[in-house]
């Protein structure tokens, strides 16, 4: 008990000063090396080795840094990107309903509520009546 009490001493004096936090960039690297190697097979030259250990390497990099400041302006970086991507709406325009043309199948828009209209095709010029 007295050894692993003392291990642990030595191991909070180690990271006094440093960053140490597992954070979301880490965590996403980790993820992200972990897929490396779990496709590592398929990927040809041993790259994938290469990748991993880069990875992990940036990982250990950014857990035992003494730059506080700047390893946590990296993550609030990268919450800010996957933030902006999680806003963006990628589901379709509710004002607008979508369809394809019956013969060429050309995917079009119209405004919803207008009732029954006569749509042409842009690309076949196929007329047709949709209800939107």
């Amino acid at each position: 008990m007295q050894r692993l009490l003392k291990l642990y001493q030595k191991y909070v004096q180690f990271m006094q000063g440093r960053y140490g936090r597992f954070d979301f960039l880490n965590k996403t690297l980790l993820i992200i090396g972990l897929i490396i190697s779990l496709f590592n097979r398929w990927i040809p030259y041993s790259i994938g080795n290469l990748l991993t250990l880069f990875i992990l390497s940036i990982i250990f990099y950014r857990f035992f840094s003494k730059r506080i400041y700047p390893r946590s302006n990296e993550n609030q970086k990268y919450l800010r990107m996957v933030e902006k991507i999680k806003q963006k709406d990628f589901s379709i325009d509710r004002s607008y309903r979508q369809f394809k043309c019956p013969s060429c199948k050309q995917k079009m828009r119209a405004p919803s509520g207008k009732g029954k209209i006569k749509v042409t095709c842009k690309k076949c010029h196929t007329q047709f009546i949709k209800k939107v």
